[in-house]
């Protein structure tokens, strides 16, 4: 049986948002789960001037995420930068791209969570509109990205029978 996927959405433009969502990917495999990676398209505008490295090499590591990934995943881990909601325009793509899935039956039985990047009222607003979309939440106390990761990627080790470290 093929490893369950984990994909894990994350916003970034200099890097330090990219380095949590790592994070986060590391305890999903620390569950025996199998992360991917997908950064939001982002709108093309120049990053900060100390930050123009980094915001190429992240625009050519990484793809957006995909109806396909959604679709094909037991579980998703979204990543936002402090201080952004589902409305904020970073995230107004791929809420929509949600929506549809929703209306398709596809997300039925998905688990997610919301990774703390610092900022209590980003997690409340994504968890919420996770929640409202039928998502199952797996939420954790603190800001420990790897365990939570690791919480996400136990819980779909258990859902399919097979064991977690």
């Amino acid at each position: 049986m093929a490893q369950p996927g984990v994909v894990v959405v994350f916003s970034s433009r200099c890097g330090a948002t990219e380095t949590i969502a790592h994070a986060a990917a590391v305890g999903v495999v620390n569950a025996r789960a199998l992360p991917r990676l997908r950064r939001l398209a982002d709108d093309g505008l120049p990053a900060q001037a100390d930050c123009a490295d980094t915001f190429r090499r992240m625009r050519k590591e990484y793809v957006p995420p995909t109806e396909k990934d959604l679709a094909g995943s037991p579980a998703l881990i979204i990543v936002p930068t402090a201080g952004m909601t589902p409305a904020s325009d970073a995230w107004q793509s791929f809420i929509a791209l949600l929506d549809r899935l929703v209306s398709a039956g596809t997300l039925t039985g998905k688990i997610a969570a919301v990774i703390d990047t610092g900022n209590s009222q980003t997690v409340a607003s994504f968890s919420s509109a996770l929640a409202a979309r039928g998502f199952a939440l797996i939420t954790a106390e603190g800001s420990d990205a790897r365990a939570h990761g690791r919480a996400v990627g136990a819980a779909i080790m258990r859902s399919v029978g097979q064991p977690t470290r």
